[in-house]
Order: structure tokens, then C-alpha cells, then sequence
């Protein structure tokens, strides 16, 4: 907590100048990667709707899940053979590369989108929504995996937020644009434009890449260390000769993410986290979902509502992250800062109950995803700074990736379940289950808090060896 004599409004804001580049770079690095992430999520729930079917919706959930692990026991075995900005130079240009493809592909006049009929054979439809499960499963982990290597809980603390804001600038920015581009054309034009508008994604992906090369080659090397006592760990290890490289050692390094995250408490609470908030959300995702697909009959219509969300959730995201992010966590700490969310999501399911309406349900999304994106999800991060190199790559691709389809199934299945049922039961039965998500919530922070302190405070490594104090560095 800052101290009172030194207080001063402008501190809550300030940016050292030795920090400013880095901050900038990232801060560049996240936007245009969220110009990415808000212009393809529409593209993906609406082409797949119209394609495939909205009804399929949980169906391609649940198969996602199967999808994705092979994915991530790829990643994990990257980790080992690429440095940490490599891992995100990988993942930024296969997907700019892809995009490209599936560009190409929705715009054939028979396979594309140019064919409306709706059809669960509709095989680029699944394979369209697959690429983008890939994209959307590995966006968070990957950014902030290279973001929590490189920044300390005190840098953490001061400019995550910058980032944050920076991500939104880009959502905003892009979701604005598609949103008008769409308003203004026929049904006709807009199938014609989707595929550009996918193309487009690909490009800022690619500058997104371009920005992290910026970053590295520009930013100085001890300014980039991060955590101090984490960064002569990793140092020391690089100096042993690792062993393993047969087929037993790739498989073991594959799924040692996995491992570290059943063994640590630490990493089960943050999974856990993970769990509680995608479950939750996956319900309100499908009600909102399904309204829309019944009020709007085109590709277009629907890819315009979504945009026109994701414009919403990231001006009010912008807002958060400015006047809330870095401030709170500059002023109160990431202890206290912990509890916000979860306190949060008790007051808007408190509002759904006594007004379930279909426009609640909408705002409610648009307010549990802003401050999930602006507030809760840097905070959440901050969890892995004082962590070694397996947590914050392996064991973090499996708590985010991996953990966010686990609920996801979950939450589609629990969906399925209430298909038949009254609406009164569903609409008890889905926020039951989210307050009493949201109960066991405020308990695992208070020991991820503890934890975390804990760490910080004895310079300490969390995940090494016994977690065992390592001397100061400096």
C-alpha cells in the first residue's frame, strides 16, 4: 500500500522511464492481438451457427476438449526447445497463417459461406470453429506467460494494467469497425466481407509479431529479467545437462505441466479459478447465444450483435482497466484485489435472479466479462510471477487452456441437462450452481493470497523443489 506522506493522484498513473518501452511494446504486442481476438470470436460463434447450427453449440464444446489436449501436449514440449518469446512468435504466425487459409476457404461459392444452408455436415464449419478454439485456447496462456516471465510482482502491480488498457484500445477499435462495415452492408456483402474481415485478423497478427520482435531487440536485457530469484533459478538449470530425450522423456516433458498442476496446491487453486469463472460464464454465453440466433436470420446480422458485444465489453473493459486496474492494485495490493471479482459476480447473479430477463442476461455477460478482461484476469496473473519457468508455461497452458475446456464441457453438459426442463427450474438450477462457484471462489483466494504473499515476502520460488527460499539476487 502506497504510503500517505508520498501520496499523490499522478503516482497512480506514472510510468518509469527506464520501463516505458517495454511497457509500450507489450502494451502494443496485446492490441493487436486483440484486434484479432475481437474481430474472429464473432466470425466464429456466427459462422458456426449459421453453417452448422447454434444447437451444436455444446456438442463442439465437449469435442473441443478432445482437440485441445493434443495441442497442449505440443506447446508443453515447446517450452523446452524455444525461449519465451519464441513460444509467442509460433503461435502468432501459425494463426496468421490459418486465418489466411480459412479466409480462402469461406469465400468458395459452393463450401463457404456463400451456401446458407444449415447442416451439422457442414465440415468447414467444424473445422473453422476448431481453428478458432485453437486460437482462443492459447491467446491467454501464451501472452501472459511471456508477460508474467519478464515483469516482477512490483512491475506487475504498477503497469499490467497499461497492458490491459492496451488490449482494450485494440477491442474497441476493431469491434467498432466491424460493427459499421457490417451495419452498412446487405446480407450479400456481408458474406463477401467476412472472409476479408478474417484476413485482416491474420494481418495484426502478424504485426503483433512484429511488435514482440521490437520488444526484444529494443528493450534492455535487465529490464526484462522479471522475477529476480525465478530468473537465477532458470539460469542456474540452463547450466545442467538435461537428460530424457527418447520418447519416455518427450512424453514426460508433454505432460508435465499437467503433472506440476495436480501435485502443487498453489496451481490447483489458480485452475480452480479458472474453473469457477468459465462455468459461470458458459451459461450466461449459451442463454445470450440462443436469443440471438432467434432474432437474427443472417451470418451478418449475428456477426454485427457480436460485435457490437465485444465493442461494449471492451470500451467498458478501457474504463476498468484505467480507472480501476492500476490504481486498485497500486493502492489496496493484490491480496485484497483478490476478492473483487468473485464479490462482483455475487452482486450481478443477485440481479439476474430478481430480473431474469433477456436484456439482463445480456448485461450481466457484458459486465462479468469487462472486469473479468480488465480487472480480474491481470490480477489472476500476477499469481504466476513468483513461479518457476514449468508453471508459467507448462502447468499454466493446462490451468487456462486445458482447464477453461474442462469447464466449458461442463457447462455445456449442465446446459443439455436443462434443455427439457421449465424455464423457472432452469434459470434456479444454473444460478444455484453459479453462487455456490462463486462461495468456494472467496475461499481459494484467501489461500492463493496467503501463498502468494508468502513468496514474495521470503523471496521464494514457488513450484521449485520443496519450495525452498532462494538468496537474494541482485
Amino acid at each position: 500500500m502506497y504510503d500517505q506522506q508520498k501520496f499523490s493522484w499522478k503516482s497512480l498513473w506514472s510510468i518509469k522511464s527506464e520501463y516505458a518501452s517495454k511497457v509500450f511494446y507489450l502494451a502494443l504486442t496485446f492490441l493487436l492481438m486483440s484486434c484479432t481476438l475481437v474481430i474472429w470470436r464473432p466470425l466464429k460463434m456466427a459462422i458456426f451457427a449459421k453453417m452448422v447450427g447454434a444447437y451444436q453449440v455444446p456438442e463442439a464444446k465437449l469435442y473441443s476438449l478432445l482437440f485441445i489436449i493434443p495441442l497442449i501436449l505440443v506447446y508443453s514440449k515447446l517450452v523446452d526447445v524455444l525461449r519465451r518469446h519464441h513460444l509467442l512468435y509460433c503461435y502468432t504466425i501459425f494463426h496468421a497463417v490459418g486465418g489466411m487459409i480459412f479466409a480462402y476457404l469461406l469465400s468458395h461459392p459452393i463450401y463457404g459461406l456463400a451456401n446458407t444452408q444449415v447442416s451439422s455436415d457442414r465440415w468447414l464449419g467444424w473445422a473453422f470453429y476448431f481453428f478458432m478454439e485453437s486460437f482462443d485456447a492459447f491467446f491467454s496462456a501464451t501472452f501472459w506467460s511471456f508477460a508474467d516471465s519478464v515483469n516482477n510482482p512490483k512491475d506487475a502491480k504498477n503497469y499490467y494494467g497499461f497492458l490491459v488498457s492496451g488490449s482494450k484500445i485494440g477491442g474497441i477499435v476493431a469491434s467498432a469497425l466491424l460493427y459499421i462495415i457490417l451495419g452498412c452492408c446487405s446480407t450479400s456483402s456481408s458474406i463477401q466481407l467476412l472472409p476479408g474481415a478474417l484476413f485482416f485478423g491474420s494481418l495484426m497478427l502478424l504485426a503483433a509479431a512484429f511488435a514482440l520482435h521490437l520488444l526484444v531487440t529494443r528493450v534492455p536485457d535487465n529490464i526484462m529479467h522479471g522475477y529476480e530469484a525465478t530468473y537465477q533459478l532458470e539460469k542456474h538449470k540452463s547450466r545442467e545437462t538435461h537428460t530424457g530425450s527418447g520418447i519416455i522423456g518427450i512424453l514426460k516433458s508433454s505432460v508435465e505441466g499437467l503433472i506440476i498442476m495436480v501435485k502443487k496446491p498453489y496451481v490447483l487453486g489458480i485452475f480452480s479459478l479458472v474453473v469457477f469463472y468459465d462455468v459461470m460464464i458458459v451459461i450466461f454465453d449459451w442463454w445470450v447465444a440462443v436469443h440471438a440466433d432467434h432474432q437474427l436470420p443472417s451470418v451478418g446480422a449475428m456477426t454485427a450483435f457480436y460485435a457490437k458485444y465485444y465493442f461494449l465489453l471492451n470500451s467498458i473493459g478501457l474504463i476498468i482497466s484505467l480507472l480501476g486496474t492500476t490504481p486498485l492494485l497500486r493502492l489496496v495490493g493484490i491480496r485484497f484485489s483478490l476478492f473483487l471479482f468473485p464479490l462482483f459476480c455475487l452482486s450481478m447473479l443477485t440481479i439476474t435472479y430478481l430480473f431474469p430477463t433477456a436484456d439482463v442476461f445480456f448485461a450481466v455477460l457484458v459486465g462479468l466479462r469487462s472486469f473479468n478482461y480488465a480487472f480480474n484476469h491481470p490480477t489472476r496473473e500476477f499469481l504466476y510471477i513468483p513461479t518457476t519457468k514449468d508453471i508459467k508455461f507448462k502447468a499454466k497452458t493446462w490451468t487456462d487452456a486445458f482447464g477453461s475446456r474442462i469447464a466449458k464441457s461442463f457447462g455445456s453438459i449442465f446446459n443439455k441437462a436443462l434443455k427439457g426442463a421449465s424455464p423457472a427450474f432452469a434459470l434456479v438450477s444454473s444460478l444455484s450452481l453459479s453462487f455456490g462457484l462463486v462461495f468456494l471462489w472467496l475461499i481459494v483466494v484467501y489461500f492463493l493470497g496467503k501463498t502468494l504473499q508468502d513468496a514474495i515476502t521470503n523471496k521464494r520460488v514457488i513450484g521449485q523443489n520443496g519450495d525452498h527460499p532462494e538468496e537474494a539476487h541482485t
